[in-house]
Parts: C-alpha cells; structure tokens; sequence
C-alpha cells in the first residue's frame, strides 16, 4: 500500500509529516506517514509557505518565481521544512536541481531532525535520491527524534532502487536506531525479501 495516499494535499497547512508512530512497548512495523484525518486535525493558517507548497507539487514555474522576488532559498516553513525537502519527498527532480542551483542547503534538517534524502529515500524516487547524493547530501545523518537514517526509511519502505544508490555512496547498514533496529530489521519486519539479500553481505 503506498503511503502517500494517505497524505491530504490542502493549501495553507504543513503539507507532510514523516512521523514514526510506534510504540516503546512493541516492535514497529513500519515508518509510518500522516492519516488523511491526522493531517486535517493539524490544519493551521501559515504564511510564506507558498514555495513549499509549489514544490511539493511539482510546479517549477512557480518555485522559480518565488525565488526570482528575492526569498531565500533555504527559508523554512513552521516545521523547519525548506522546499527542497518538499520536492525531494515527491521526486521532483528538476526542481531540486533548481533549487541546489540557486544555493539550497542539501542537509538541513527539519525541526525532528530530518533531511532531504530521508524524505526522498521514502519514496520510489532513485533519481531524487542519486541527485541529492551527488551534491554531497550524507546518508548517514540520523534523525533526532529516533534515529531513523535514510536508508532505514528505504527498506522500511521497500524502497530496492533507492537502497542499492544509498550503499553505493557508503550509507552505513550497520547503524541503529534507539531501539535497536536496522535497516535489514525494517526490511525484514516489512516483508521486502529482495532487500533482507540485498542487505545481509553488508551485515557479516
């Protein structure tokens, strides 16, 4: 099931929220996003969000314009989110390249600790991914909320693709969040076999 179904697309409200439900009394099952009902409940009036929301929907002409009146390419929305994140969650790749262009900071972290590629490691977006790794985007910042690192989003996710680009630029399979789990713990919790093989030479 993808997950961003899930996601309400509405203007004016902080568009996504990687959030890990889990509880610390049982094993997480998966890193999960927003219900629909969850992301109305949190609907509140911003400002200044424009760009992001025209990132998140792939609307190139807009972000450039937005960026051409003088915003700062890096300015955050209440989350800490920048429109790179946005597009990055979506694989908008020809607005990220845009945005790196115009000096977007490739590992800034949102208000929970989380990058660009953690966003675009969630999704089917190798692209996106590969892109961000080329301008020097880290794998293997952890978030400060559970320590999740992009390649845990990707096998969670079942995400074989992103997974593959991530360890060829040296994302570390080794690291763990604050309950212990791996990415080849996510991806075997989650079912995705073809990521478990992947992942189990790097283990020994």
């Amino acid at each position: 099931m993808d997950l961003r179904l899930h996601l309400l697309i509405v203007l004016f409200i902080p568009i996504f929220a990687i959030n890990s439900c889990k509880s610390k009394n049982e094993n997480k099952k998966r890193l999960q996003f927003p219900s629909s009902e969850e992301v109305v409940s949190n609907i509140k009036p911003l400002q200044d969000i424009s760009i992001h929301q025209a990132a998140f929907d792939g609307q190139s002409a807009e972000v450039m314009s937005i960026l051409n009146e003088g915003l700062n390419v890096n300015t955050k929305d209440e989350d800490g989110r920048t429109a790179l994140m946005y597009a990055s969650f979506n694989g908008h790749t020809e607005i990220m390249g845009k945005l790196i262009g115009k000096g977007a900071s490739i590992n800034l972290c949102d208000n929970l600790g989380r990058t660009a590629l953690m966003f675009a490691s969630s999704g089917p977006y190798p692209s996106a991914v590969k892109l961000l790794l080329a301008n020097q985007a880290d794998p293997n910042i952890a978030d400060a909320e559970d320590h999740f690192t992009a390649l845990m989003y990707a096998a969670a996710e079942g995400q074989t693709d992103v997974i593959r680009i991530l360890l060829t630029f040296k994302a570390d399979p080794s690291l763990k969040d604050i309950d212990g789990d791996n990415a080849l713990s996510f991806a075997e919790k989650n079912g995705h076999q073809d990521i478990v093989k992947l992942l189990l030479p790097y283990m020994k």
